[in-house]
């Protein structure tokens, strides 16, 4: 007796699915590298033993001084007066805007206060300082 051949389907590999998640994969890791290298500058944050870790803090405008007295908005430097504009152009948009001020250890008080000023002129009454809590100590810090 002979047995009728069967024909069978060749398997297929879908190659558009794949093509799919390969780039959705490739969109997704450029912007979170992106993402993550672009707040904020490599600043040494003074020592402080009972510094506390906001929890909002990543929500806040980040306002950066460095040694040389430098000031930054995020990573772009700006003078104070275009500090004053933005932040205050911002608050129109979002009239709870808070700051997050780091400051380099070794930069000079007289800088911090100027800054300080032309936020409080720009409307801004909620902004925290940036430190480093050491890890034996009990509060957490802020990096």
């Amino acid at each position: 007796m002979k047995m009728p051949d069967l024909e069978m389907e060749e398997a297929k590999f879908a190659m558009a699915p794949m093509i799919d998640m390969v780039f959705l994969l490739l969109v997704f890791f450029m912007c979170a590298s992106h993402l993550s290298t672009q707040r904020t500058l490599p600043i040494d944050i003074p020592t402080a033993s009972k510094g506390v870790v906001p929890k909002e803090r990543p929500d806040r405008w980040i306002v950066n001084i460095d040694k040389a007295g430098g000031l930054f908005s995020g990573n772009v430097a700006v003078t104070t007066e275009e500090l004053r504009n933005a932040i205050a152009a911002a608050r129109k948009q979002d009239p709870n805007l808070k700051v997050y001020l780091r400051a380099d250890a070794e930069s000079r008080h007289e800088k911090v206060k100027k800054v300080m000023a032309a936020m409080a002129e720009a409307g801004i009454d909620d902004f925290i300082f940036g430190v480093y809590t050491p890890s034996g100590a009990s509060a957490g810090g802020m990096p």
